[in-house]
This record gives C-alpha cells, sequence and structure tokens, in this order.
C-alpha cells in the first residue's frame, strides 16, 4: 500500500516538473524570438511550479536586464538564483552598468550542465555584440 502513494506522489511531482520544464522551454524559445514579455510570464508560470530551480530564476534575470533592461528585477532574480546554488554564484557575477546587466565568465570549469553552456553562449553573444557597436 506504501508503494502505490508513493508511485503515486512520484507521478505528480514528476508530472509538474515535467510541466515546468515545458514552460521553461516555451519561455527560451519566446525570449529567443524577441518576445520577452511573452518569455517572463512563462519563466513565472515555471517557477510557480518550481521556484527551488536556481536556472529559471538565472534565465528570467538574463531576460529581465538584456531584453527588457528592467535591471532591478533581474539584480533581484540573479539574488535568488545564487543563494539556491553556490556553485552557480561562484561561476558567474553580475555588473550592473549603464547598459544592462552583464554576465562575466569567471571559472565554469566546474559548473557542468546546460546552464554553464547557456551562460558562456551569452556571455559570447555580449562580447560579440559589443564589438559589433
Amino acid at each position: 500500500m506504501a508503494e502505490n502513494t508513493t508511485h503515486k506522489f512520484l507521478s505528480k511531482r514528476d508530472v509538474l516538473l515535467n510541466k515546468a520544464d515545458a514552460f521553461a522551454l516555451e519561455a527560451d524559445q519566446l525570449a529567443y524570438q524577441g518576445k520577452y514579455e511573452e518569455a517572463v510570464d512563462k519563466y513565472d508560470q515555471a517557477l510557480a511550479i518550481y521556484p527551488s530551480n536556481p536556472d529559471l530564476w538565472a534565465f528570467k534575470a538574463i531576460t529581465l536586464s538584456g531584453g527588457l533592461g528592467r535591471n532591478e528585477e533581474a539584480l533581484e532574480c540573479w539574488e535568488r538564483a545564487k543563494k539556491l546554488d553556490h556553485v552557480l554564484a561562484d561561476a558567474i557575477t553580475d555588473v550592473p552598468s549603464s547598459e544592462g546587466m552583464t554576465v562575466h565568465e569567471k571559472d565554469l570549469v566546474d559548473f557542468k550542465g546546460s546552464t554553464a553552456d547557456r551562460i558562456r553562449s551569452l556571455v559570447k553573444q555580449q562580447a560579440m555584440d559589443k564589438k559589433k557597436k
């Protein structure tokens, strides 16, 4: 009987996490298309399900700052992300500037996974965008 309850609980949890992942994927796609407000809404929907996910907070911060110039809100998201993941906190710094928040790569060697790859990509993209200006 206890196994059935555990199985049902995990199934519900898995369903919710899959839903959060779907919202995050939609948010990523919307941000890529330049639909930043809609992307933030999707990140919020994902965070309503999974508020302890530092990656969601980090990418909401990037969207708020880079897409919408809402740096104060972005800083709050960065702080939430860094509190939830000390490795993320060690891997990046956020520096508000007149041009918005810039994500600086420190040492991502020990920071493995898709978030590290995406942050590296964003850092490189920011550098290329600055060269074009």
